[in-house]
């Protein structure tokens, strides 16, 4: 099909998503009418339904209705309803999901009639009683599917901006592509957008008497002899598609007003400019763990002991060795370790009481080691220091002389048994959030980057997968794609391009954008922050689970990490 280009007349306003998503909202009344011409024809239509119930019990075992989830306005899920015209099992294989042909042996012999003369599809009035589906508008089709087209057919997911519809413009106007579905439903869309842009309820009429017609050209066809009724049949067709255009995607129309008029491009080129989707996500900050306020001595410790009045004793220093104990005269090796100086003191005292009478102990700590805290990156004074009691985060950065001006806090992280911890220091200190201030452990490292050391990870189908830099221009995500040498032709699936975004360990964004508009010029580039996730893939997306499966190898050989934000919201499965 080619892909041709007609020249419209329309200001970028009216391809805002706001204003186009007022012209297409349905008219409370319609509506309503809507749903009692669905009753009313159900209950004319109840001998039918009879008549169908047994020639369906009666050709093949099974139930009467198929019932399948479908994606309904805005994509939400919904049942849809059908008269199953195939055996039992059939929906196991999914690529049914794609096309069911006529000549499928899982068809049943009256489902066949029953597909072709579109029967099948008359229990889905009671999806319009309940107000999930419309009399006219894009037919509901697996979920499956929709994701696939979303990804191979520009705007696709623009069809469930409206409630699926009973019947269709695409339906009425078009036979099946059994060679290729993309290009089949392509052309359908075609249609579907033609129906978007002018419906309303008269524009619904006529699609539901071209529908009327159409089933009359059907039975005609099939019930119908001889050449002078073939002709009527023939005729009946014509009236049938006298709304359908030979080729829907370069029809004029004009706007209800009659403001303006415009004509309608290609499938191709007619999506509006689609605006990346962004989901925040948040996860609780870290809990803050109970420290004890008397210090236990630990390995590398230094302690005096002094014991007053004996020779020799009254000024030691021993040093805490790496199993725990002191070297001490009379007593040997005493062990010390995660023991108060109290319980220390007290120790010695029972042990010397051997060979003195009522000794007096006194032990303290003097050099302060088996606990020590790092302090990387922009301090006024990095390096190692030591807890000599509860140190919260404040008292930390205190200890490290505070910050020096060229401190990135936004990209400021506490690393923790091997991860990052669920703490945000640019919220601590700049917004004065308390509950960031949390307990320091001992092999705490709290690292504080440069400005000048900001990046960004652009991984998946492109031809350099690492780092980009940022300098004092904007980074955006062409430019990001262009230095790590573009998107892999054929393989890169630019619709689909996902951003992982950290605003900070607690909270982030998962953004989904069309980079395929962007380089179209039909919408803007997306501008990058530091520790952007630039994800480009070559297959459909099911869910951000999967990009984080994806992501997780070559992001650790870049030399990146996974936040906590999306660590606790997907690989723990919450």
């Amino acid at each position: 099909m080619p892909n041709e280009t007609v020249t419209y007349n329309v200001s970028e306003a009216d391809w805002s998503p706001s204003v186009w998503d007022a012209s297409i909202r349905d008219a409370p009344a319609w509506e309503g009418a809507q749903r009692l011409i669905a009753a009313t024809a159900l209950v004319f239509l109840t001998p039918l339904f009879l008549l169908l119930y047994m020639a369906v019990k009666l050709t093949s075992k099974g139930p009467f209705l198929f019932r399948q989830e479908r994606p309904g306005k805005d994509g939400r899920p919904f049942t849809a309803l059908k008269v199953r015209t195939m055996r039992i099992g059939a929906d196991r294989d999914k690529s049914r999901a794609r096309k069911v042909d006529l000549a499928d042996p899982m068809i049943t012999p009256i489902g066949r009639i029953l597909r072709d003369l579109k029967l099948d599809e008359l229990p889905q009035l009671v999806n319009v009683l309940r107000g999930e589906m419309a009399i006219v508008g894009p037919r509901p089709i697996a979920t499956s599917l929709q994701r696939e087209l979303e990804g191979k057919i520009p705007g696709f997911a623009r069809r469930l901006s409206v409630k699926p519809g009973l019947t269709s413009l695409g339906q009425v106007c078009l036979m099946d592509n059994a060679d290729d579905v993309v290009a089949d439903w392509s052309m359908r869309f075609d249609a579907e957008l033609d129906y978007l842009y002018r419906r309303n309820w008269k524009y619904d009429l006529v699609i539901i008497a071209m529908t009327v017609l159409f089933l009359g050209r059907k039975m005609a066809a099939k019930l119908l002899s001889g050449k002078k009724l073939i002709m009527i049949a023939f005729l009946l067709g014509c009236v049938a598609t006298t709304g359908c255009s030979e080729r829907l995607s370069t029809a004029p129309f004009t706007k209800a007003d009659g403001a303006y008029e415009k004509a309608i491009p290609a499938f191709g080129d007619r999506a509006a400019p689609s605006v990346p989707t962004i989901e925040p996500i948040s996860i609780p900050v870290e809990e803050d763990t109970f420290q004890d306020p008397e210090y236990r001595v630990g390995t590398g410790d230094l302690i005096a002991v002094n014991v007053f009045g004996e020779e020799g004793l009254s000024d030691l220093k021993v040093s805490v060795d790496g199993a725990g104990y002191v070297q001490l005269p009379y007593l040997e090796r005493v062990k010390v370790a995660g023991k108060t100086t109290a319980d220390i003191q007290a120790e010695l005292k029972s042990g010397f009481n051997v060979q003195f009478r009522n000794p007096w102990v006194v032990v303290e700590v003097i050099e302060y080691r088996s606990r020590p805290i790092y302090l990387l990156g922009e301090f006024n004074k990095p390096g190692v220091v030591y807890l000599d009691g509860p140190t919260n985060l404040m008292q930390a950065i205190t200890m490290g002389s505070g910050l020096s001006g060229a401190a990135h806090l936004r990209g400021a992280r506490l690393w923790r048994n091997d991860a990052i911890a669920a703490v945000d220091l640019h919220a601590l200190l700049m917004e004065g959030r308390a509950a960031h201030n949390v307990g320091l452990q001992p092999g705490d490292t709290i690292f504080v980057p440069s400005q000048a050391d900001k990046k960004a990870y652009v991984l998946g189908a492109v031809a350099r997968a690492g780092t980009v830099q940022f300098s004092n221009e904007p980074m955006t995500l062409l430019k990001a794609l262009s230095q790590v040498g573009g998107p892999i032709k054929e393989a890169a699936l630019l619709s689909q391009v996902r951003v992982i975004r950290t605003l900070s360990p607690v909270d982030g964004q998962l953004i989904l954008v069309n980079a395929n508009d962007i380089l179209k010029g039909k919408a803007a580039d997306l501008t990058l922050i530091p520790d952007d996730i630039v994800y480009v893939p070559n297959n459909m997306i099911e869910n951000w689970n999967q990009v984080v499966r994806a992501i997780t190898p070559s992001l650790q050989l870049a030399g990146g990490v996974l936040q906590p934000v999306v660590q606790v919201k997907f690989l723990k499965g919450n």
